[in-house]
């Protein structure tokens, strides 16, 4: 459907679920619910423990066709300028790494390192694991937790989530993500290559019945659209029904 056709089909349900009659909705008040549907729905269906059948998006086929118009890869992820506040110890030192600014969840990740294996001299993909900032401290003291390199050929690197820092404050600009990871190698080895596959932020529906070659789609499946419809009637019934009851207490106050 197109977002026009989304907005028709919510203003629909809306009055068929409305025994009071739902007031008339802007374009407006269209785009805002219908992309905040749109955003609940990737939270949802992304996160196995925010849905009923607790079911990541790639663990069945509904969900992962759904979301797939999301997955972008983000290859040779630039080392932060500013590293103000990595962490440097005696085991582990860290590096921040600027994330793509439609970055929404990590789902795929991966890293170069410079130290070659000694047999075929090809550079070594180092695993990463995602630690907790308070896992730390103790698997830091723990050679078989803490980032490793290996003639082998195994390596291990450690990631943690940070904010991204400006003018020491967090920034305020909707379309700059505040997140960056912190990658910690054991000191001997250095990161030559970051890379993630990542679910991005979905763009806006845009509703515009007035001129429609100023809408924006959704850029989901459109085996979705009918649910993030039913999610945005929901949200809006809600709304409606708050509204309703400020309006008796604000009556109830003149009594």
């Amino acid at each position: 459907m197109t977002a026009n056709e989304m907005a028709d089909m919510l203003e629909e349900k809306l009055d068929r679920a409305d025994s009071f009659g739902s007031p008339g909705y802007e374009d407006f008040d269209l785009t805002s619910v219908l992309t905040e549907a749109q955003e609940l729905y990737v939270k949802k269906f992304f996160d196995e423990m925010n849905n009923r059948k607790q079911k990541g998006f790639e663990e069945t086929e509904i969900r992962n066709q759904g979301l797939s118009a999301l997955v972008k890869d983000g290859d040779n992820l630039t080392a932060s300028a500013d590293q103000t506040g990595i962490i440097v110890n005696n085991n582990v030192t860290g590096k921040f790494y600027d994330l793509p600014d439609d970055h929404m969840y990590t789902i795929y990740e991966e890293c170069t390192i410079d130290k070659k294996e000694c047999d075929t001299g090809a550079f070594i993909i180092g695993w990463v694991d995602v630690i907790a900032h308070n896992e730390m401290q103790r698997y830091n003291w723990s050679k078989y937790k803490r980032p490793f390199y290996r003639v082998d050929g195994n390596c291990r690197v450690w990631r943690s989530e940070f904010s991204r820092q400006h003018s020491g404050r967090l920034s305020t600009n909707p379309a700059k993500t505040d997140k960056r990871h912190e990658l910690f190698t054991d000191g001997t080895f250095n990161v030559t290559n970051y890379h993630i596959r990542y679910v991005k932020n979905p763009e806006s529906i845009i509703v515009d019945r007035t001129t429609p070659t100023n809408q924006a789609n959704c850029e989901l499946d459109t085996s979705t659209h009918v649910v993030i419809v039913g999610i945005a009637t929901d949200l809006m019934l809600q709304r409606v029904k708050e509204q309703k009851v400020q309006t008796i207490e604000n009556f109830r106050d003149l009594e």
